[in-house]
């Protein structure tokens, strides 16, 4: 059954509250703001993560400025590639996003400049845990150069 995304907010507590066709769903993502100032976090990363069948997964993610939000686009090494929109709070981007399934998440900027690293947990409606996925920048110009090297390596 397909469930839209009827309502999403980041509230100061840093908690993200959302409504999905009918089903509430809120997780709190971290503490209060740590950053006065805004980051950039525009680039192509290397993902790495965990589904919830327990298999690891390698894709290229990139996120661009959308307004004051952050759009996100990941392109996983098997073809399939998903997207998604995040709120940045301090040092936490919260996202919301449709990949083979719905969900959202957290990610923590642990690293900042060049070598940043975003490390996350996410979670889809009907699941009772959390999975863990990690982003870090690479130097990159494109998804596309990023996959090609990852299919390599895969291969």
């Amino acid at each position: 059954r397909e469930m839209k995304l009827v309502y999403l907010r980041l509230l100061a507590s840093a908690a993200l509250v959302g409504l999905f066709g009918g089903v509430a769903a809120a997780i709190v993502i971290a503490g209060p703001a740590q950053r006065d100032t805004p980051t950039d976090l525009t680039g192509i990363y290397l993902c790495s993560g965990t589904d919830p069948t327990g298999n690891k997964y390698e894709a290229a993610v990139e996120i661009t400025a959308y307004g004051e939000l952050w759009a996100l686009r990941w392109v996983f090494k098997e073809g399939d590639d998903g997207h998604g929109f995040g709120i940045l709070e301090g040092n936490v981007l919260s996202v919301i996003f449709k990949t083979t399934s719905i969900g959202w998440g957290a990610y923590r900027i642990e690293a900042d400049g060049p070598a940043r690293r975003l490390r996350g947990r996410w979670t889809s409606p009907g699941e009772r845990t959390l999975f863990t996925e990690t982003l870090t920048k690479t130097t990159a110009k494109s998804v596309d150069d990023l996959l090609l090297g990852l299919r390599r390596v895969g291969a």
